[in-house]
């Protein structure tokens, strides 16, 4: 996490990040807590903790989507970096662009799915198994969670693959950009 993105971070941009990290933080203490309770109840008293299994694996889901809005938006997702210095700026950014719109709509769609099964779930009432959490209303929360990062994607991702390319052509010498392009 960099101090320039969480400076760039101003009015609502900033309190939905800490509303969203807010949500990760209480979840995943949460889930420390399930962890910790299923595993002294399950070797010191001989009674594991009821539907841990399903609590984790929502907390889990949680976790995961609440901070990927935030990564979007942060463009602080893993990168392999290893063949960049083969390439000019133009290059990367045409590879940026390229990515960033497959990344947007695979998300646009993908969440499209995610909810048309959320809305199917709470329709057929489905629970989890042991807790009777219902499972529609997390499928929902998923599917909001991917179109907020695709829309995190395409804006704020092409404009910084634009940022990124206007910084490397004002570091190069004069002409230097006309040069390499040749």
């Amino acid at each position: 996490m960099t101090d320039l993105n969480q400076l760039t971070e101003k009015g609502p941009v900033r309190w939905l990040v800490l509303f969203l990290q807010g949500i990760a933080a209480i979840t995943l203490f949460a889930l420390m807590m399930i962890t910790c309770i299923d595993v002294v109840g399950r070797y010191v008293f001989n009674s594991p903790l009821t539907g841990s299994t399903e609590l984790t694996e929502i907390a889990v889901g949680i976790v995961v989507f609440s901070v990927f809005p935030i990564l979007s938006w942060r463009n602080e997702h893993v990168v392999v970096d290893i063949l960049d210095g083969l390439f000019s700026a133009r290059m990367h950014l045409i590879r940026s662009l390229l990515i960033n719109l497959i990344v947007a709509i695979s998300l646009y769609f993908l969440a499209g799915r995610i909810y048309v099964l959320g809305m199917r779930s709470l329709s057929y009432q489905e629970v989890t198994e042991y807790l009777h959490i219902p499972t529609g209303w997390m499928m929902i929360f998923f599917a909001v969670m991917c179109w907020l990062s695709a829309f995190m994607v395409i804006t704020l991702g092409m404009w910084r693959s634009f940022k990124a390319y206007q910084l490397h052509l004002s570091n190069l010498p004069m002409g230097a950009e006309i040069r390499r392009a040749k």
